[in-house]
């Protein structure tokens, strides 16, 4: 077994967890997969996939190319005559039929050859099931077990449009996968787990699993409006495709001056397509009752897919009943429709119909985006602390606007950009409420958005008032003027080539995001579609495109073994580690066979596709460094382990709620908060740095005649609230606390403050200065002297913290999403992690009233585990989870959330989700499983390990049992078979088929009372009263009554023909055949063309021979009474029989004999 290339030996890669992979690890789990875990099959196609709203939802259209795939079926004596009645169809298109008997493959030619016992590999036929998913499957209700139908179609298959939720994909080239199930067993696991009437609702959050979407959903919005009436034609044509069997209601107006006569309301045809008795209320503006609709005035949301919208409570309340009240639904609102009309144009776009209207609309729209831009300005320069002054003053600078976008510092910091972002859309929402208010009521976009079928708000506003704010992924390559004109660009662009490199900086302008005032409809400038090109296109899925794969198999790894068991736990197969006492199911998951979560259910399954398909919807979302991505906040919950670097233990404080009262009491408490825990060292503050020669001094105190002046800003002093004296004792503590650590190898300095006369900046009182004197202990020269001050004590003074505490770095101020403004501090390399929050508490005592410590937390489930313990990291875990999970857009069930946590935690720590967190979980619980770790990753280096400790592994997994052939563990059910105690098959014997043919009864299909195999398959047919069989590729349908007979009628002929070719074989040239052959040859002489002919005077024997005219070739020789002989061709009485019954079979006699013509068969 190679699991390794000598290649990639020392090449090695870094994962998403930051942990070191070599490159052939990969290559060991690839050949893994490819070799053991993959299961391949040759009854599996692959297919475009087209929408067909006439297919019922429970099946999917197959093309006449697919049909040939075989399904094996077990013949009984139950089922023996519909098979026989199947295959002897089948052999008139193909002649062929592959069966296995006794274990053995044999090939039916000839029809009735079945026994009871074999196993028929007959093609795929109405109503067989067939598993389909549309790759990649990121959740369980992505695999569905659908009913086939086959239509005259090629290439493509074709489904219901309500089916593409649960497969999460659409019409415009997806491929479907399918693949036939080729055991009984297989068969009943689909029917009775995947099919879609037993998986009618959601797992991940209790949603209806199919329900209205786009048309359907539009029409239904647009029938229970307010003023939908219809008259008694158009109510009666669209009551047809109701399956409620209710009267008709009582129309809502009966005389009015309309001409047409009485009227009835929408909302009275849309109550018929629910079932009788019905009461729905979830909301006080809808009212149902006996599935009358009373009142619905509030919006569309109880037609949509969600956990207390109408098809979910159906499909609780009626199970796989409400699939059919559900496909009525959509045959009568498509047809309402198409009845209706309902057409986009630019005048909905335009909103109005004169020029002026439109224009004042426009003047708005810019005075709105004007005050958005004031927001972000004022956020800005508030949180910015070198613009806190001018703040007073805003209303009367006319260039604070320029003076605060050429700072840098503003530019630069993240958190404050966020949060004047965050200002700009609260403003911006305004916007959006004004344009709904501007657009008509009949828009047909507007109708769609209502209706949740079709785009969103934001996209109409962007298409009919403005683009709006555009960010990008990082960072745009370039800075964008404030105007997004083709002139101002080049007016930018070439003061940009004619600075200098350092001056670029201060051109102006900013690269982090931008406005854009068009709309679609008035058309973008070059420089504004560049603009939204780069943000809006190339910002969707960036770098983590591979991220939701890695969860979902790191979830699969850990989750795919916790079960239900007998006794109501939740134990994991790898040694029965119970993980939770029982199951914690909600009260709204149902399935048709009761609530779930009974024994043996797959929770750990469940848990994991609901968390893999988060992580898949999370890709949806657009990435920008503004917002934080949705799908890396779930992958960082989900790590809950010991950070490998500093930066990934931080602490989140939250302000106290007392700061309400004051005028921007949050924004200074920050900024409090801050500057009070933020390491500052003294470079920071130092402007300039000289050292100066006093010859005179060194006389006097006996140090060294080099003095060094630091010079300190006072504006920085101020802003960091520092004084010099307390600045100078810190200083000569620390100096001294740094000499003794490093056995006085740096000088002895004295520190003062002082007034230095030989800088301008002193002078005008800009800085102040402070001196360095070192101490003269040794006898050393004056350029040592110097040479110690450059390299050892200035140095370490530079270097000395002043200010806030070194455990910490980064302190940031972050806005969330309700506008609330957290301080995040982050830990530095000089505290550990298991004490840092400890740590962050302590540093906190002087401020601790301007703190929420109740709200206030670690970021990380390790650093809330270290103080606290695992209750307390355990509760931190489950609401981050449900956290990230709903910035998703993803309502996840409580209990799956629960089975996450708690099957990470089962050890009584959190390990993470990865492959290291894996090992060491099983290794704490003595459970032994070195091939499903080596599955997972690095198998050469587990299995080597493996081998040397002599380890076990019981393959107690799902996947560790299959690949190696052996029953899964999990669930509640074992191996099965079907075993046949009754007697062997006996078929009756034939009757002479000559008089057969001549009986004058065979007209009367009902007559037929040949004692043959046929007349099995007679009565089978008879039982039947129509049906549906494949002939040539195609469907037929016919009465199988007379089919029956005909079919009778064939197996005659078909046993004619057989009978001559075998006497042909058998028998020796020129030997003459017994009475019995010769009997049967005289009969089938009766329908040859020229049978009298041939007879003439009377016949005394037949032999076999052969026709000068072909030598290679047999025939049947007469030898009359006269002693003249005359060949017989076979063919030509087997074609006479056929033509004898109808033209149509003798035409396809014909054909057969031709296509599968042997040279030595072909007689005269």
């Amino acid at each position: 077994m190679q699991l390794y290339s000598k290649k990639t030996d020392k090449e090695s890669s870094t994962d998403s967890y930051g942990t070191s992979v070599k490159k052939n690890d990969s290559y060991g789990t690839k050949w893994l997969k490819d070799a053991i875990l993959s299961k391949r099959s040759d009854y599996a196609f692959r297919s475009i996939m087209v929408g067909d709203p006439k297919i019922r939802l429970h099946e999917i259209g197959i093309p006449m190319d697919l049909a040939d795939l075989f399904v094996p079926e077990h013949v009984s004596i139950y089922n023996f005559k519909s098979i026989n009645l199947k295959c002897n169809l089948h052999l008139l298109a193909k002649e062929l039929l592959i069966a296995r008997r006794n274990g053995k493959l044999i090939y039916v030619r000839k029809e009735n050859q079945l026994e009871i016992g074999d196993i028929v590999y007959r093609p795929l036929q109405d109503g067989d099931l067939i598993l389909v998913n549309r790759p990649p499957s990121v959740h369980q209700h992505s695999l569905i077990a659908l009913s086939a139908k086959l239509l005259p179609v090629q290439s493509v298959v074709a489904i219901n449009p309500l089916n593409c939720a649960p497969l999460s994909g659409d019409f415009d080239g997806d491929c479907l996968h399918g693949y036939v199930p080729q055991s009984i067993g297989s068969r009943v696991e689909l029917g009775e787990l995947v099919s879609l009437s037993h998986q009618l609702l959601n797992m991940q959050d209790g949603r209806s699993l199919v329900s209205l979407t786009h048309d359907s959903l539009a029409a239904a919005h647009l029938l229970t409006s307010s003023g939908v009436l219809l008259n008694k034609t158009e109510f009666q044509q669209l009551q047809m495709l109701c399956v409620s069997l209710s009267p008709t209601p009582v129309p809502s107006v009966i005389k009015s001056i309309n001409p047409q006569g009485p009227l009835w309301t929408g909302k009275q045809l849309f109550g018929m397509l629910l079932p009788s008795g019905m009461n729905f209320s979830p909301d006080p503006k809808l009212h149902i009752k006996d599935s009358e609709v009373l009142a619905c005035s509030g919006g569309s949301f109880w037609l949509q897919n969600n956990t207390s919208g109408l098809f979910s409570v159906l499909f609780k309340q009626y199970g796989g009943e409400a699939l059919e009240f559900l496909s009525s639904a959509q045959d009568m609102l498509c047809e309402f429709l198409t009845m209706r009309g309902l057409s986009v144009s630019l005048s909905d776009i335009y909103l109005f119909s004169d020029h002026y209207s439109r224009r004042k609309f426009a003047e708005e729209v810019n005075l709105a985006l004007d005050e958005a831009e004031e927001a972000f300005r004022v956020t800005q320069i508030l949180l910015s602390p070198n613009f806190i002054p001018h703040l007073k003053c805003y209303d009367d600078c006319d260039d604070l606007s320029d003076s605060y976008e050429q700072s840098d510092f503003v530019q630069s910091n993240l958190p404050i950009i966020k949060s004047s972002i965050m200002a700009f859309k609260s403003v911006f929402s305004d916007l959006l409420k004004m344009v709904q208010q501007h657009t008509p009521k009949d828009n047909s976009m507007m109708a769609m958005i209502n209706a949740g079928s079709k785009g969103s708000m934001l996209k109409f506003v962007q298409q009919a008032a403005c683009v709006g704010l555009q960010l990008p992924a990082g960072k745009f390559p370039f800075r964008i003027p404030s105007e997004l004109t083709c002139a101002s660009w080049n007016r930018h662009k070439s003061l940009d080539c004619d600075i200098s490199e350092g001056a670029r900086k201060r051109l102006g302008g900013q690269n982090s995001h931008a406005v854009i005032r068009n709309s679609f409809i008035e058309g973008l400038n070059p420089l504004e579609c560049l603009l939204h090109s780069i943000s809006g296109r190339a910002n969707f899925f960036s770098e983590n495109a591979d991220v939701p794969g890695t969860l979902t198999k790191n979830l699969m790894y850990h989750l795919r073994d916790i079960y239900v068991a007998y006794d109501g736990t939740v134990r994991s197969s790898y040694g029965q580690q119970i993980v939770q006492f029982t199951y914690d199911t909600a009260e709204d998951i149902y399935t048709d066979c009761g609530q779930e979560g009974e024994f043996g259910a797959p929770v750990g399954s469940w848990a994991a596709c609901s968390i893999s398909e988060a992580a898949y919807g999370a890709l949806d979302h657009p990435v920008n460094v503004i917002e934080d991505s949705p799908l890396m906040n779930l992958q960082e919950v989900l790590k809950c382990q010991k950070g490998t670097n500093s930066l990934d233990h931080f602490g989140l404080l939250f302000l106290s709620k007392n700061l309400k009262k004051y005028r921007y009491g949050f924004e200074y408490a920050s900024l409090y908060v801050q500057n009070y825990l933020e390491p500052m060292d003294f470079s920071e503050l130092v402007n300039t740095v000289m050292i100066q020669y006093d010859g005179g001094g060194v006389q006097k105190t006996k140090g060294s005649p080099w003095i060094t002046h630091f010079h300190i800003s006072k504006e920085m002093m101020k802003r960091k609230r520092l004084g010099l004296r307390l600045l100078v004792e810190d200083l000569t503590e620390h100096y001294n606390a740094k000499r003794d650590q490093l056995n006085n190898v740096i000088p002895k300095v004295y520190i003062s403050k002082c007034k230095c006369s030989d800088d301008d900046d002193c002078i005008n009182n800009q800085t102040c200065c402070i001196t360095v004197v070192a101490q003269d202990e040794s006898n050393s020269t004056s350029t040592s002297q110097l040479d110690d001050l450059k390299k050892r004590a200035i140095p370490v003074l530079l270097a000395t913290p002043v200010k806030g505490f070194l455990e910490f770095k980064d302190v940031e101020i972050q806005c969330q999403r309700d506008n609330e403004l957290v301080v995040k501090v982050n830990m530095s390399k000089h505290c550990k992690s298991g004490i840092f929050w400890t740590t962050l508490k302590k540093a906190c005592i002087g401020i601790m009233g301007l703190i929420d410590w109740e709200r206030s937390r670690p970021g990380s489930v390790y650093d809330i585990f270290c103080p606290c313990g695992i209750d307390s990291a355990w509760k931190y875990f489950v609401e981050s989870l449900r956290s990230k999970t709903d910035d998703i857009g993803r309502n996840i069930h409580r209990e799956h959330l629960l089975v996450v946590a708690d099957t990470l935690s089962v050890s009584g720590q959190f390990h993470g989700l990865s492959s290291q967190g894996l090992k060491q979980q099983r290794t704490q619980l003595s459970t032994s499983s070195p091939f499903s770790e080596a599955c997972f990753s690095r198998p050469a280096d587990t299995f080597i390990k493996a081998a040397k400790q002599c380890s076990v592994d019981n393959l107690c997994g799902n996947i560790d049992a299959l690949a190696w052939g052996k029953e899964p563990p999990a669930g509640t059910s074992g191996p099965f078979k079907i075993m046949y105690a009754g007697k062997p098959h006996e078929p009756v014997q034939n009757e002479n088929i000559y008089g057969f043919l001549h009986n004058p009864e065979v007209w009367g299909p009902e007559k037929n009372h040949m004692e043959t195999d046929s007349t099995r398959t007679k009565n089978a047919s008879e039982r039947w009263s129509s049906g549906n069989a494949t002939f040539n590729g195609g469907t037929i349908s016919v009465e199988q009554n007379y089919l029956g007979a005909k079919v009778g009628v064939w197996d005659s002929i078909i046993d004619m023909r057989t009978c001559l070719q075998n006497m042909l074989r058998e028998y020796q040239l020129d030997e003459y055949v017994v009475e019995l052959d010769k009997s049967r040859v005289i009969e089938a002489l009766r329908f040859h063309p020229r049978g009298r002919e041939k007879i003439g005077v009377g016949i005394r024997d037949i032999k076999i021979g052969q026709h000068p005219s072909h030598p290679g070739t047999r025939c049947f020789i007469l030898v009359r009474n006269d002693d003249t002989t005359e060949d017989v061709s076979y063919k030509k009485c087997v074609q006479g029989a056929a033509d004898s019954i109808s033209p149509q079979l003798g035409s396809h006699m014909e054909k057969i004999l031709q296509t599968r013509s042997f040279c030595r068969d072909s007689w005269r």
